[in-house]
């Protein structure tokens, strides 16, 4: 027998070989120890099976018994029916399935097997569409049943009998070499158990209880460990020295007073909290979020007048150009009376007009604002003291990195408008000192929001937005979503739908097209003419969802808005009402033909308009990975910590990873603190 450790490859334990390794890497799992913390997907009930004469329709049951009978039948309606037979000794069930034709070649007559599901009934006891597993009679007496019994995630050529047996041998011959690494004192303080324990009830737990004790404890450890990890960041990072700068200054005390209206008070101590860290030698990392339209925006600008007035460049990072343009013309008109130079650096400009900004900027110390071509080679800024990056979780991680290795240490800031709860931020962003704007400005425009669910009403819509433009003199967006992935059909698919769209209900109109394919120049000349009299109307894609301002814009109409997030909805919401008026969201998705999610994202934003309680809702719905652009970013794969069900842990975690830096014993952590560094490269920049 091989004496296996934990970092030895999966292969040599026993019955699994290369060819089972090859496809066990397909769920991360590359060695003994990574198994052992495979999660299964769910856990089938086996310790207390039902009998078929005891069992109650509405029941959610575990049934043992046999094959006895299989029919494939089609009904009146042609729908195809599979029924599968099962008897346990003292009665029978139906197991019934809806056009799945593959479900019939499964069983067999004869086949001992386990259905769990719901019981209802019809002409008979039946469950629809039920769980089941086959057993044999060798099964029985090994790890499958009699118990509660994990249920693992599986691909081709792996099957549970499989993944129980492996895990089963890798516990009992590694499991007593698995050290804890949590102190006792620590562990007997939050309510753990040992991880030796949660190793073997996440497996083959003893009870359901026990079930959420090990998930507990594993979900403890995964947020201990990154709140480590961005906790000791954070320390170096602190050792560091950056730019001191003086934060008494003239250029930020002229803009503020030039400005049509006070700052809120949520403003004025966010803006105290960033001025905090300029002032400091230690360089600012400070993430600063804020709803839709609270004025990030405002305070961002103010603390980069005080880079200017020292002397340095500031920097404004915007992830399209529409935004970089919107920024630029926003920026030049606040600073119009004052003597700061804005330039705009865009990834559509002529290498001659680019050659003459990059000459210009280094004759006076300014406003930077650009898009991914900031990062080009050729673009030197000198003296670079502020960076600002705007929705920072669309930029990858390089880009991020890209722009501040242009400065030495430069302070940084990064905004959001996809706010979350701050117990929640403090935790993702934890080597980020975190600023939350959570004031809207007096007199700003609450927009009513309302689900169109049915086609009939989509003409009554559009003709009341044809009444309201022209009795009204508004402007109106149209938001349509990209169909497809191609380029050519995406193109093809909005400019056909927005040449439908005015020829039925606004020919007499002036209406502009406006998409992420077009020229910079197309684009600019648009976005001025809607701004100005030429459009009244406005139809175009997502390019507008983030930092478009166009104040007398009181009217949304989104085509087909099952087709987007929450946020991105709700960033749409945002670029209307904004000087004051009644202003009208309205979303066209029929309700007969989308999913759940989308029918509670739609009623989420026709109910509640505060972006931290949508953020919570988008949070639940689509899940901690998706919601934090896992994928992407190399956020840390959280397994087991979920934001929302284990939001009471985050404060004992904290206290958990003080008590560790404390004593200094965070050296008993560092190897696993090797690998979420591998994993987190992004937090460096946010």
């Amino acid at each position: 027998m091989i004496d296996l450790s934990l970092d030895d490859s999966i292969q040599w334990v026993k019955g699994v070989g290369p060819y089972k390794a090859k496809l066990l890497e397909r769920f991360s799992v590359k060695t003994v120890r990574d198994f052992l913390y495979l999660p299964p997907r769910r856990y089938l009930d086996r310790s207390e099976i039902k009998q078929i004469k005891d069992i109650k329709v509405g029941e959610e049951v575990t049934i043992e018994g046999d094959v006895v009978l299989k029919s494939r039948r089609k009904s009146r309606k042609n729908i195809l029916i599979i029924d599968i037979v099962v008897y346990d000794g003292t009665g029978m069930i139906t197991g019934r399935y809806f056009n799945q034709d593959w479900v019939y070649k499964q069983f067999k007559k004869g086949q001992h097997i386990f259905f769990s599901g719901k019981v209802d009934y019809f002409r008979g006891f039946q469950i629809i569409n039920p769980d089941y597993e086959f057993l044999s009679k060798e099964e029985k007496k090994l790890i499958h049943t009699g118990r509660i019994i994990p249920l693992y995630t599986l691909t081709k050529g792996l099957g549970q009998r499989f993944m129980r047996k492996t895990i089963n041998y890798i516990l009992n011959n590694v499991l007593d070499k698995v050290d804890d690494p949590i102190p006792s004192n620590l562990i007997k303080k939050h309510n753990l158990i040992t991880l030796k324990e949660a190793l073997q009830n996440l497996h083959f737990p003893l009870s359901k209880e026990l079930i959420t004790k090990a998930k507990r404890r594993f979900a403890f450890d995964e947020l201990f460990y990154f709140q480590l990890f961005l906790s000791l960041r954070k320390k170096e990072k602190r050792k560091k020295k950056g730019f001191s700068f003086t934060v008494e200054s003239n250029l930020e005390k002229r803009f503020l007073s030039a400005l049509r209206f006070n700052l809120t008070n949520s403003q004025k101590r966010v803006l105290n909290e960033i001025k905090k860290d300029m002032k400091s030698p230690i360089p600012m990392n400070r993430l600063l979020q804020g709803d839709v339209g609270s004025g990030k925006t405002v305070v961002a600008l103010a603390s980069m007048l005080i880079a200017v007035d020292n002397g340095y460049y500031s920097v404004l990072m915007a992830p399209t150009e529409i935004l970089a343009y919107q920024h630029f013309f926003v920026i030049r008109e606040f600073l119009s009376s004052l003597p700061v130079p804005v330039w705009l650096l865009v990834g559509g400009m002529g290498s001659r007009e680019k050659e003459e900004i990059l000459r210009d900027i280094h004759k006076k110390s300014g406003i930077i604002i650009g898009t991914h071509a900031l990062l080009e080679k050729d673009v030197k800024i000198p003296n670079l003291g502020m960076v600002v990056i705007d929705e920072q979780h669309r930029f990858g991680v390089e880009q991020r990195a890209k722009i501040l290795q242009k400065g030495s240490k430069p302070d940084t800031l990064v905004m959001t408008a996809t706010p979350i709860p701050r117990t929640l931020a403090l935790s993702v962003y934890g080597d980020l000192e975190l600023s939350t704007i959570d004031e809207m400005p007096p007199g700003r425009v609450i927009p009513r929001s309302r689900w169109v669910k049915k086609d009939d009403k989509r003409k009554d819509i559009y003709d009341w937005v044809h009444r309201e433009v022209i009795e009204k003199e508004v402007k109106a967006y149209i938001v349509l979503p990209l169909i497809e992935e191609s380029e050519k059909i995406d193109l093809y698919s909005i400019e056909k739908e927005a040449d439908l769209l005015i020829k039925n209900f606004f020919p007499d109109l002036k209406v502009g097209v406006l998409h992420g394919r077009m020229t910079r120049a197309e684009k600019e000349r648009i976005m001025d003419s809607f701004r100005g009299r030429e459009f009244n109307i406005l139809i175009t894609t997502t390019v507008i969802e983030v930092g478009i301002d166009i104040p007398h814009a009181n009217i949304m109409v989104v085509e087909n808005a099952d087709r987007f997030g929450l946020a991105g909805l709700h960033q749409l919401r945002g670029r209307i009402g904004r000087a004051g008026g009644k202003a009208y969201f309205i979303m066209i998705a029929r309700d007969d033909n989308i999913t759940e999610n989308s029918k509670s994202r739609l009623s989420a934003l026709e109910t509640t308009t505060d972006g931290f309680k949508l953020s919570e809702v988008d949070l639940r719905l689509r899940g901690p990975g998706e919601f934090f652009g896992t994928r992407q970013h190399g956020f840390p794969d959280f397994r087991f910590f979920n934001p929302i069900k284990d939001r009471n842990l985050i404060g004992r975690v904290r206290n958990a990873v003080n008590e560790v830096l404390i004593n200094e014993y965070e050296d008993k952590f560092k190897e696993r603190l090797k690998t979420i560094q591998k994993a987190s490269e992004f937090i460096d920049i946010g």
